[in-house]
């Protein structure tokens, strides 16, 4: 793994990933996610971006947090979740001497991940083919919404776009109602889309611990967001059924469903699996004489009469607090569990327990609020907990360190706008 020109990184923590240098040159979610997992457990992961088209996760506001009349580019809340650990360099790659800077890192770097729409890349020259001429070893990760080949290789999307591509969409909702998005944030690219893209990046990284030589990786987010439709393809492959709009409900178990509990917006999460567990359920909610009825009596029935059990559940859940239906039907053997909001997970006793949540403070942000991965390695249980970096904040180490380059010409880059 290279160890730059010259210069100690500020990265000194011993974890898996340490020695491993990336350059990043990402937007959105997906790419820096990537990155951020690589910084996490100790990679030295520089972002490159500039003030002149910086990236828009950087001014992605948190509401009510920051004043809105601030212009800072370094409170975006988006920027500040998968910028944690890593450093930042300003470098205006519309100019040529910019381009010439990155070239030079490259040789520097183990890694290069883009996850830009594939001619960015291209128009600045940086192509893998180029790449591995700085530096034959280089491993190339490319995160492309479609792929770079294919009738829709230069199509350009988001994460709301690739659920409705992967067909998401069309099967979250209601059977009378137009197809939903099943969530309001960027779903495959924190989930599918990430895991594939990490998984791949691991794969090249073991690959070349034991040849020694890198490779391209391409990551399809549409096709990696395919995985998230579950049964949806093989059940239209094997019957020719399209998979329909059902809410809450699922083939293979009732009751079903998300049940109103006392309180303000307070609900449960409740599944029955089995003619055992219904019986379970109906001596927990003090209904025993519901198991005998013909109408519930086997799962078939029950499903046939999914309304009129959920009205049933949620008479029973409305009396009482999320948190205490869940205790109850979880002793019973039956699975449930609280709807949780933000608030419920920042104080959820086994995440406090884990050590799940971190935080840093930041010096225009103020205190930042982070998360663990949902894994732990014996040998590294915890992960590095930097704060993200200000715009530019490492110029001087990359530029410096790295490089090598003078003062003086750092600040001549400064003043013909390449650093910026």
């Amino acid at each position: 793994m290279k160890k730059g020109t010259g210069g100690d990184s500020p990265l000194k923590r011993r974890l898996p990933f340490e020695g491993l240098r990336v350059l990043e040159f990402t937007a959105a979610v997906v790419g820096p996610y990537v990155g951020k997992i690589l910084a996490d457990y100790g990679a030295e992961v520089i972002i490159v971006e500039s003030r002149l088209k910086y990236q828009t996760r950087r001014m992605a506001r948190e509401p009510g947090r920051v004043a809105r009349d601030r212009t800072s580019l370094n409170l975006g809340h988006l920027f500040n979740k998968v910028a944690t650990n890593k450093l930042a360099v300003t470098i205006n790659l519309g100019t040529p001497q910019g381009i010439g800077l990155v070239r030079k890192l490259v040789p520097a770097a183990d890694v290069v991940i883009d996850n830009f729409t594939p001619r960015v890349l291209e128009r600045w020259g940086l192509t893998y083919g180029e790449l591995t001429r700085l530096n034959p070893d280089i491993i190339m990760l490319r995160m492309p919404t479609v792929a770079t080949s294919g009738p829709y290789k230069n199509q350009t999307s988001v994460s709301w776009n690739l659920l409705a591509m992967s067909g998401l969409n069309y099967m979250s909702g209601y059977p009378d109602r137009p197809p939903i998005s099943p969530s309001r944030y960027s779903y495959p690219d924190e989930s599918s889309s990430f895991l594939c893209s990490a998984l791949a990046l691991l794969s090249a990284l073991y690959h070349k611990a034991r040849t020694g030589r890198g490779q391209y990786v391409e990551v399809s987010l549409y096709e990696s967001s395919l995985t998230l439709s579950g049964l949806g393809l093989f059940e239209y492959m094997v019957n020719g059924q399209l998979p329909a709009r059902a809410g809450n409900q699922v083939p293979y178990a009732a009751p079903h469903g998300v049940y109103r509990c006392r309180g303000e917006d307070r609900w449960c999460a409740i599944a029955v699996l089995s003619d055992d567990e219904w019986r379970s359920l109906c001596r927990a909610i003090g209904q025993e004489q519901l198991a005998g009825k013909p109408e519930f009596s086997t799962r078939a029935e029950r499903l046939k009469h999914a309304a009129e059990l959920d009205v049933i559940v949620e008479n029973w859940t409305g009396q009482r607090k999320a948190e205490d239906v869940m205790k109850l039907l979880q002793a019973a053997g039956i699975a449930a569990g609280v709807v949780q909001n933000v608030q419920d997970l920042l104080n959820d006793p086994q995440l406090r327990r884990r050590r799940y949540w971190k935080e840093s403070i930041h010096p225009e942000a103020g205190k930042l609020t982070g998360a663990e991965w949902g894994f732990r390695l014996s040998a590294a249980p915890h992960t590095r907990n930097e704060r993200p970096p200000l715009l530019g904040e490492h110029n001087d180490y990359v530029l410096g360190k790295l490089l090598g380059l003078p003062e003086e010409e750092i600040n001549k880059l400064i003043v013909e706008g390449v650093l910026q």
